[in-house]
């Protein structure tokens, strides 16, 4: 699931209700740690320029 790509991403309204029918929406946080005890890293794709 995703936070921020819908319709390419089916979007999760983050109540419980179904995805296809809800009507209700919550607000989503992401947090991403990196510390020695929270190591992570954040992957982007790289789209080289045509000329």
């Amino acid at each position: 699931m995703s936070s921020g790509a819908f319709p390419r991403y089916n979007r999760n309204p983050g109540t419980g209700e179904p995805r296809a029918t809800a009507t209700t929406l919550r607000t989503a946080d992401q947090e991403v740690f990196h510390d020695p005890g929270h190591p992570s890293a954040v992957l982007l794709p790289v789209r080289q320029t045509i000329r």
